[in-house]
C-alpha cells in the first residue's frame, strides 16, 4: 500500500493539487474491493465507511488514479465506467456480456505481439492499450 500512495502522493505533487485523506480513501477503497466496480458502487462502499465524503470526490479521484496508472477503466455493456485496480498488474483484456454484464479478464500473448508488431511497423510508441470484445458470455449464449 505504501509504494501505491508514494505514487498517488507524486502524481498529486506533480500537478499541482493537494493530497487529502479522502484521495486516499478512495484508492484503499479500490484495493480492497477488488474485481470491476462503478464508480457508484465504489462511492456507496466509502459513504458508508466515511459519510462526508463527497460524490464529485470519489469521480475526480478515481480519474486522477487512472491517469497516474493505478487505476484502469473499462466500459460495460451499457456504457458505464467500471474501474479496477491496475499497477503491477499484467496486462489483460475484457470481453463483455452484452445480456448479463459480465466482465470476464483474459490475456493473449499473440493479441499483444500483433498489436506490438502492428505499432513498430508504423513507428507508434504504445502508452497503454485496451482491447475489449462485446458478445455473450457462456451463461447467456446457452441460453
Amino acid at each position: 500500500m505504501k509504494n501505491v500512495l508514494n505514487i498517488l502522493r507524486d502524481h498529486i505533487r506533480k500537478n499541482g493539487l493537494k493530497d487529502t485523506p479522502q484521495r486516499e480513501e478512495v484508492l484503499s477503497s479500490l484495493l480492497g474491493i477488488g474485481g470491476h466496480r462503478t464508480p457508484d458502487e465504489i462511492f456507496e462502499a466509502l459513504r458508508r465507511r466515511s459519510p462526508s465524503i463527497g460524490r464529485a470526490t470519489v469521480f475526480r479521484t478515481l480519474k486522477l488514479l487512472e491517469e497516474c496508472g493505478l487505476a484502469g477503466k473499462v466500459l460495460d455493456a451499457e456504457g458505464r465506467s467500471r474501474y479496477e485496480f491496475a499497477h503491477g498488474r499484467p496486462s489483460h483484456d475484457h470481453m463483455i456480456c452484452l445480456a448479463c454484464g459480465a466482465l470476464i479478464e483474459f490475456k493473449s500473448r499473440a493479441i499483444e505481439a500483433v498489436q506490438n508488431r502492428a505499432a513498430m511497423s508504423r513507428g507508434f510508441r504504445i502508452l497503454w492499450r485496451r482491447h475489449e470484445l462485446f458478445g455473450r458470455c457462456r451463461r447467456c449464449a446457452a441460453d
